[in-house]
């Protein structure tokens, strides 16, 4: 994020700028006051959550800022990049071919025989706002999902709860094979191991939107309207280019990308009854 404050404190050089880091539940409980909110504009990794806020009547609608989005929900919800969910694979572990689709993932865990066993590793979606918006959203796109989800299982998949632990075990050698991890995490990792590869998946490959939004209970929300057109404006794509928001030049495959859409849909699943349903199913394919 510092290159981004750098960035946008330059374009506006009369404001204040400072950035806390809160989990999406913070945000969002915070958001949902209706005054003291600690921040002026909220930037979240977890679009359906954001969505959710706004949903409840928590976020302000600006039609301009509508109007210069890359995508946006009812003038209210905003995206500013997507971040694709990639695979990590060990170069070694596939003598043969790299898997380059999930059902040639499949397929090579399922005939490892136990080659693979604790060198799986995926994100707990119990506790990682984003993996769930991917898990979920891989269920409704592929039915190969719970096939991946059993391999992962009978592989004795090591479950992280964040991202950064995942990644810790992936600089330690301890993993073959990592599954939808944000692209961003990796960029700010550095590059893999020696022997690790970044894989974009070539059937699809998911794309989640960092969304914004200016809450109602803002202390100032003319501050964070001028510091979101600052965010959205189509002059600043090639600088945030230069600051990261963008995918690398070397990753092939992105033909294949799906842009998770801003909207309603992306509610189905935080439904307490729907999520609690789709977390038992997880836990049992991959807690074999």
């Amino acid at each position: 994020m510092a290159p981004l404050l750098q960035l946008l404190g330059a374009q506006l050089p009369r404001a204040t700028l400072s950035y806390d880091w809160l989990s999406s539940a913070q945000i969002a409980a915070a958001a949902r006051r209706s005054e003291d909110v600690p921040f002026d504009l909220a930037l979240l990794a977890s679009p359906d959550i954001a969505v959710s806020v706004a949903n409840e009547g928590y976020a302000f609608e600006d039609e301009a800022a509508g109007a210069m989005a890359i995508a946006q929900w009812r003038n209210e919800v905003f995206g500013i990049w997507s971040d694709p969910g990639v695979m990590v694979l060990r170069r070694a572990a596939f003598p043969d071919r790299m898997p380059q689709t999930r059902i040639e993932l499949v397929r090579a865990l399922e005939q490892g025989g136990g080659r693979f066993d604790r060198r799986v590793g995926i994100i707990n979606i119990g506790i990682d706002d984003v993996s769930y918006l991917l898990a979920s959203q891989d269920s409704l796109r592929s039915t190969l999902y719970w096939r991946l989800m059993r391999a992962f299982g009978a592989a004795k998949a090591r479950i992280y709860d964040t991202t950064d632990d995942i990644l810790d075990a992936l600089q330690t050698g301890d993993l073959d094979i990592l599954y939808n991890v944000p692209l961003s995490a990796l960029l700010v990792a550095g590059d893999p191991p020696e022997g690790m590869e970044i894989v974009v998946p070539q059937d699809y490959v998911l794309a989640v939107p960092w969304s914004v939004f200016v809450p109602k209970g803002a202390a100032n929300p003319r501050g964070g309207r001028s510091l979101l057109h600052s965010l959205l404006a189509p002059q600043n794509k090639i600088a945030f280019s230069s600051v990261g928001f963008e995918v690398p030049d070397g990753l092939q495959g992105l033909e294949s990308i799906q842009k998770i859409e801003l909207g309603p849909e992306l509610l189905v699943f935080r439904d307490m009854i729907k999520r609690s349903k789709f977390l038992d199913a997880w836990f049992q394919a991959v807690v074999d």
